[in-house]
């Protein structure tokens, strides 16, 4: 009897000690899901289709690297009407407790950063961290904040003068910006300082909502102006359909500053591929998921294969603009 009982109590026991280290995850095996790691949730925050793009290049290549959508890691999207609107999604994506931030675009930075407390924020499409705070440093961001630049600032002088290379007999531009957006800010410093060197007159126009981006379209004026340089301004890049639309109707060229923008119509444009700065991100964020402090995690710059001249034959067709030859030879991409 005493046999039998000390044979249950060793049964009992060894089947309580299996039960634990099974909960624990210390054995190889066990009920499907049971030992597996929660997704790291990275809070995603973009403005329009052309800032998508960052988004997409990002998603892609860390499927590619193993961090599938739904499995190693979960997105949580917020694909915003207006930059303003940065502030309450970013609350709503603390209060979901995401691990990491993924903020496109340099007024959606600002304002992630202003709410995201200590949460790492990686930001994109950036034209100068340094500016408006984002980083100390490129090698030594210093902050929680790290990530990729397009130094579409920096490139505005470049920009202006390829404008007036494929269409020299442009004398007086107009461009819409918000300046409370440091980054454009920074972009029109630089515009304004080739302009002069190029003979050319740059008209700023300021804009702070879509609003006023209408109606100062609908302002514009035949033979007013000989061409639309489109600052990267995130929410004038939100309504480039409606600048597009109306610089048609005036026959006159849009400069812009990535691809997205030609294929929806804009004539030229010179700068960074929004969807390979997302896939050079990736690596970003998935060093922070390795345990990377975004404090040390050096900002990553487009490589001159990323910068891309694309012209827009077709929009060229439309408003009876023949682009220069030394320019259109240059070309990375046509679309007829």
């Amino acid at each position: 009897m005493n046999k039998i009982y000390i044979a249950a109590v060793f049964i009992v026991l060894f089947i309580l000690i299996f039960v634990f280290l099974l909960l624990a995850g210390k054995l190889p095996f066990g009920l499907p899901g049971l030992n597996k790691t929660p997704p790291v949730k990275i809070g995603v925050l973009y403005h329009s289709s052309s800032y998508k793009l960052a988004f997409n290049g990002l998603k892609d290549k860390m499927a590619e690297d193993g961090y599938k959508d739904g499995e190693k890691v979960e997105f949580v999207v917020k694909e915003l009407s207006d930059p303003s609107d940065a502030t309450l999604a970013t609350k709503e994506l603390m209060e979901a407790n995401v691990n990491i931030i993924y903020s496109v675009s340099t007024p959606v930075t600002t304002r992630v950063k202003n709410e995201a407390d200590d949460t790492p924020i990686v930001f994109n499409i950036v034209g100068d961290p340094i500016g408006p705070g984002f980083a100390k440093s490129f090698a030594e961001p210093g902050m929680n904040l790290t990530g990729c630049t397009n130094l579409s600032a920096s490139l505005s002088g470049k920009r202006l003068e390829i404008f007036k290379q494929a269409f020299p007999n442009i004398k007086r531009v107009v461009t819409f910006y918000d300046p409370a957006n440091a980054f454009s800010a920074l972009s029109i410093q630089e515009t304004r300082k080739a302009a002069s060197g190029l003979g050319i007159e740059v008209k700023e126009v300021l804009v702070k909502s879509v609003e006023e981006i209408d109606a100062e379209l609908a302002k514009l004026r035949p033979g007013e102006f000989d061409g639309f340089y489109n600052t990267p301004d995130a929410r004038v890049v939100g309504r480039i359909d409606k600048v597009v639309a109306r610089a048609n109707e005036l026959k006159i060229p849009v400069m812009g500053h990535e691809e997205d923008l030609a294929v929806k119509g804009v004539a030229l444009t010179y700068g960074a591929n929004f969807y390979l700065l997302g896939r050079d991100c990736a690596i970003v964020v998935e060093n922070i998921i390795r345990g990377h402090s975004p404090k040390t995690e050096p900002v990553i710059s487009p490589s001159k294969l990323e910068l891309e001249l694309i012209i827009n034959q077709k929009t060229l067709d439309a408003i009876g603009k023949t682009i220069s030859q030394p320019i259109l030879s240059q070309a990375d991409k046509i679309i007829k």
